[in-house]
């Protein structure tokens, strides 16, 4: 009797142990087999972190390799509120002054949370072990606030603390607040608005990579847009294990594949030229108060821009405290009427074209012609003006009577031969065209008024690429604005060349234009402000009344000067161009002395030698053994 209960439960007892190990190998089965794809991502997700590794933006140089925009260290500094608890007052207290935070706000991002996460049908309660605080913390600021974690104290003796307790609070101030191993970098424009219409700025942008978000710095204006992909390298990958604290687990990195970084940009922008633009333009502004103004300095041998500035003007390390206008770069986005600076066309084209010599003569009507029923009128009562006098007096008749006699289609292709009505090819964004009308839009007053510069309009380095090629011995170059890339060792990756577009006239006709234009920067021309003791310089002045809805404004107009020196073996071409000047408005009065101070310290800057003979056997000695300071000038004419 006794041994049939002991076998009963001998069997009872082997059938429970089969039907356990039964259970426990289908939950082996289950768990290793059927689940274990799943199972093995939930365990990569919480351990494994997969990073992108961004690469360094390159940097933006000048032409002597001047520092103009760089990327500097950063942290992202994150805190963990699980770990944190009740001490989140006291943490918020010490770091708020060290993070672009309100201390109230980094109160509520330390507050713990508990939050519940689907994944495969499978609910689970996570805890938010990872809070970031701020992105792009420079890194002397997060010493700040490693210092300000490391002096926390807590309102306690904690020498009389248990052990526990005070190897809690040593723990919390080494791992409450952290930052991401993984380095961040943050955009620096160390000479704060200098050139800033050219460097433009850079942001940041969430980009999606294999299924993972990251953050790239991305060009949102100027050579950091338009070389943006140069700059910008190649990001990398880190897989390591991390603990539940997004702390990377030592000696457990995984697989790692190194950033390349970005490209070096080059410009041919010269600091100490751009400095010299930007003070005599804020000076100008300064004294006649217009709505914008305008300076490119080109070198025309090359097409090379040493320097382009437009007030008013914006920081690019803080791009979004003034108004988008600002930060509008004009000399290739505005347009207008140019007035009597565009002159030069049309007596460049009847010198290559033959129809005109220097010396033949023009009646300007006495400062009043009727064409097509409209009156055209100078601002002197002229006669009888030799072809160069039209250009040294600027008159509005004569420049209309040698349209007349060139005719409407040699006109127009002079026009954009000398490259108006097209884009430059400038290395930068945003670039207008301008307005040129085909011949068979023209009115009947079209062959008199485009001559003096109306029913055109052109953006200040089309005009200046102009006068460049008159200066050139009518050669076109397209703007250079980037000299070469280069890697982060300083080796030249490309290099770009200085790039002839065509010849627009001839280089007899250049030099007749180059004569014609001296004329005006002269006692007898329209640009006497802008004349030189010991450089020759040529020119022309510019007065156009604004266009409105329903005509010319009265009381609103553009002033301009555009010229070169030396005159006959040009080192730098420089054109001002002022909107709405308040207290004048002749290109003359308002821009030529403006011309004259950036041409005069430039000179003195790249030490160019003076060309009027004259000077007395001291200083030309002293300045024949002025030792060069720009040598590639001689070798580029």
């Amino acid at each position: 009797m006794i041994q049939a209960y002991q076998n009963r439960r001998l069997w009872m007892l082997s059938i429970l142990l089969v039907i356990a190990f039964c259970g426990l190998g289908y939950r082996l089965v289950d768990l290793q087999v059927q689940r274990h794809p799943r199972l093995l991502k939930e365990a990569q997700r919480n351990t494994d972190q997969v990073e992108l590794l961004n690469p360094r933006r390159g940097d933006i140089r000048d032409i002597r390799g001047k520092l103009l925009a760089t990327s500097l260290p950063a942290k992202t500094v994150f805190a963990d509120p699980a770990f944190i608890g009740e001490y989140r007052s006291d943490i918020a207290r010490a770091i708020a002054p060290h993070l672009r935070m309100s201390e109230w706000t980094i109160f509520d991002s330390l507050k713990p949370a508990v939050r519940m996460r689907t994944n495969d049908n499978v609910v689970s309660l996570v805890t938010n072990r990872y809070v970031v605080l701020e992105r792009k913390v420079p890194v002397e600021r997060w010493l700040q606030v490693s210092n300000a974690m490391a002096n926390l104290t807590f309102g306690e003796d904690e020498k009389k603390l248990p052990k526990k307790q005070r190897q809690f609070f040593r723990n919390l101030r080494k791992m409450g607040i952290n930052a991401d191993q993984v380095e961040d970098t943050i955009r620096v424009y160390p000479n704060k608005s200098l050139a800033a219409h050219v460097l433009g700025f850079a942001g940041t942008r969430e980009i999606e990579i294999n299924n993972r978000r990251a953050i790239e710095p991305v060009g949102i204006e100027g050579i950091e847009l338009a070389f943006n992909s140069k700059l910008n390298g190649a990001p990398g990958w880190r897989i390591s294990e991390k603990d539940r604290r997004q702390r990377e687990i030592a000696m457990k990195r995984v697989y790692e594949i190194e950033p390349r970084n970005g490209l070096d940009v080059i410009l041919t922008i010269d600091t100490g030229l751009q400095h010299i633009v930007e003070d005599e333009l804020a000076k100008m502004v300064k004294q006649f108060e217009p709505e914008s103004a305008t300076v490119v300095v080109v070198r025309p041998a090359t097409g090379e821009i040493a320097a382009m500035a437009t007030l008013p003007t914006f920081d690019s390390n803080q791009p979004g405290v003034v108004p988008a206008g600002f930060r509008r770069n004009r000399a290739i986005m505005d347009v207008y009427e140019p007035g009597s600076t565009f002159k030069i066309v049309v007596v460049a084209a009847a010198y290559e074209e033959r129809i005109s010599k220097p010396t033949d003569m023009v009646y300007c009507e006495n400062g009043s012609f009727t064409y097509a029923g409209k009156v055209l009128r100078d601002d002197h009562r002229l006669g009888w003006l030799s072809v160069e006098g039209v250009i040294t007096h600027s008159s509005n008749i004569g420049a209309a009577k040698i349209g007349l006699k060139l005719g409407s289609n040699r006109l127009y292709s002079y026009v954009r031969r000398f490259g108006f009505g097209e884009l430059s090819g400038v290395s930068l964004y945003g670039e207008v065209r301008g307005i040129v009308y085909p011949v068979r839009k023209w009115s009947g007053l079209s062959i008199t008024r485009i001559p003096m510069g109306h029913e055109v309009a052109v953006t200040p380095l089309q005009i200046t690429m102009a006068m460049a090629a008159i200066a050139n011995e009518g050669k076109l170059m397209r703007p250079k604005l980037v000299d070469r890339l280069e890697d982060s060792s300083g080796q030249v990756a490309v290099r770009y060349a200085p790039e002839m577009v065509r010849q627009v006239i001839s280089k007899k006709s250049a030099h007749r234009m180059v004569e014609a234009l001296k004329t005006v920067v002269s006692t007898n021309g329209t640009a006497v402000k802008a004349k030189m003791e010991y450089y020759t310089a040529a020119g022309k002045t510019g007065t156009a009344q604004k266009a409105g809805a329903g005509g010319y404004v009265r009381g609103k107009y553009i002033a301009s000067f555009i010229g070169f020196f030396p005159a006959d073996r040009p080192e730098l071409v420089i054109s001002v161009i002022v909107n709405e000047p308040k207290t004048g408005y002749y290109g003359g009065q308002v821009c030529a002395p403006c011309f004259r101070e950036i041409a005069l310290r430039s000179a003195n800057y790249l030490n160019i030698q003076p060309d009027i003979i004259g000077l007395s056997d001291s200083l030309q000695t002293q300045v024949n053994r002025r030792p060069a300071r720009w040598p590639i000038t001689v070798a580029r004419k």
